[in-house]
């Protein structure tokens, strides 16, 4: 029997989307190089519809013509291991799918290999993590077009639906269904971070108790905040230790990452566009591995007291929470834009918008309203858009509760950056005109003027 797909690599994400294939009524073979990840895989249960195979060789061999096969291994040097291994026993018209976080480039890169060979090469995108790829994960394939459509079917049937439409569409050429995965990460990294600083400012700014910051939480439930990350923060705090004990009171305050933030801070550094909630979310982890520094610092450095007016922050905080998690999404966009302008992928950004709207991390009641800011004819940041005025009037918000934060002693960079990415959008003389005069006496590296065009050098 051929298979119409196959699986490469049966750890967590890997055996879930092979399970999300089957349960979808197509048939597989999969594998993996790791012996226990192939005799734990659950084929008993699709009698005749998949098949475990113990080679790359016999993976190939088993598979319909032209053959699909999804790899869901580690990124990096894994990747081009198994590309290479697979590449002389495929054949013209075969196809490649790469559902791991790769960066972007190297997507790129392999695209340009395989089609030396005639083989397509599909960068794709998954968001959801083990249950999204169990179930229904938002997926952003690029790269071929002819090896997208050739897997079309699956994929669509495997992703997500939004009401009755999939959550997975083709990005563009080259390594873009890569790139805006990760900065569809960025994204997150800066939600997570501002939901985090909403629970510290909550729980020990205001001294709520566990129960009453659980209240707040389910009230945003429902409302524009309405979110999956909205979702598992409930769900987190309703997790309680046998003695009683929330276990998020247990839990060290040290945060990991697997890279694909700092990606997207290069990314926009070397494209110029100001991404400040996701570089502090970055930065944020990396700071908080420094235990012992903050202990010292902790014992050192004397904290203002708690004695500022802190009546209402309780009812803006959900308000400020709002438009900074949609100036997180601005920030993503702007960078997606300018990459897609710069590399002639054609990114249509609604498609995003709809996409993201189920199965993805970032999946969100908000971003219906970013579909309609997308809609607008004028090109630009979000930020700008008429369809972002409800969330601008929010800008009072937060604004108190960065000052409020700010004069306890908190470090809410997240906010704080949400609200200098607000307020630079809205300033018409910048410093930096002084910086420039500056430049220009030390080191003679010349100024425009506001009244004449050109370039000038002072003698100071």
């Amino acid at each position: 029997m051929n298979y119409e797909i196959g699986v490469y690599g049966l750890g967590v994400m890997g055996a879930s989307i092979a399970q999300n294939i089957l349960n979808h009524g197509f048939t597989a073979a999969v594998y993996s190089k790791a012996k226990e990840e192939r005799h734990h895989f659950p084929a008993e249960k699709y009698p005749g519809k998949c098949k475990v195979c113990e080679s790359e060789q016999e993976l190939v061999q088993s598979l319909q013509s032209p053959r699909k096969i999804f790899l869901m291994i580690t990124a990096g040097a894994p990747v081009d291991s198994v590309v290479e291994a697979l590449l002389p026993l495929l054949e013209a018209s075969d196809v490649i799918f790469d559902g791991g976080n790769s960066y972007y480039k190297d997507t790129d890169r392999r695209c340009r290999l395989c089609a030396g060979k005639g083989i397509h090469y599909v960068g794709t995108g998954v968001s959801g993590g083990q249950l999204g790829a169990l179930y229904g994960a938002s997926i952003m394939p690029g790269g071929s077009i002819e090896g997208y459509l050739a897997g079309e079917k699956i994929l669509k049937a495997v992703a997500a639906q939004a009401g009755e439409k999939p959550c997975c569409a083709y990005i563009g050429q080259g390594g873009s269904g890569h790139y805006v995965k990760m900065v569809h990460n960025g994204i997150e990294y800066a939600i997570l971070q501002l939901i985090g600083e909403a629970y510290m400012i909550l729980r020990h700014g205001l001294s709520m108790s566990h129960e009453e910051v659980l209240q707040v939480f389910r009230g945003w439930q429902g409302t524009k905040l309405d979110s999956y990350l909205i979702d598992i923060s409930v769900q987190v705090m309703e997790k309680y230790e046998e003695d009683g004990t929330p276990l998020i009171d247990r839990i060290l305050d040290v945060a990991e990452q697997k890279g694909t933030g700092k990606w997207t801070i290069l990314e926009a550094i070397e494209r110029g566009v100001y991404v400040p909630g996701i570089y502090e979310a970055v930065m944020a982890r990396n700071f908080s591995a420094k235990v012992e520094e903050r202990r010292e610092g902790a014992r050192l450095i004397k904290a203002p007291g708690h004695d500022q007016e802190s009546s209402g922050i309780r009812e803006e905080l959900g308000d400020a929470l709002l438009l900074a998690i949609a100036l997180s999404y601005s920030q993503g966009m702007e960078l997606i834009r300018k990459a897609s302008d710069d590399n002639g992928w054609q990114i249509d950004q609604k498609v995003l918008a709809d996409i993201w709207r189920d199965g993805c991390i970032i999946r969100s009641r908000l971003l219906s309203d970013i579909k309609s800011a997308l809609e607008e004819e004028k090109a630009g940041p979000l930020v700008l858009s008429e369809a972002y005025g409800e969330f601008r009037e929010a800008d009072c918000a937060l604004r108190r509760i960065v000052t409020w934060a700010d004069g306890a002693g908190m470090a809410c960079t997240g906010f704080s950056a949400a609200l200098h990415y607000y307020d630079y959008y809205r300033t018409q003389d910048m410093p930096v005109r002084f910086v420039q005069a500056l430049r220009d006496c030390f080191g003679a590296h010349t100024y425009m003027r506001n009244d004449m065009p050109g370039h000038f050098h002072t003698e100071w």
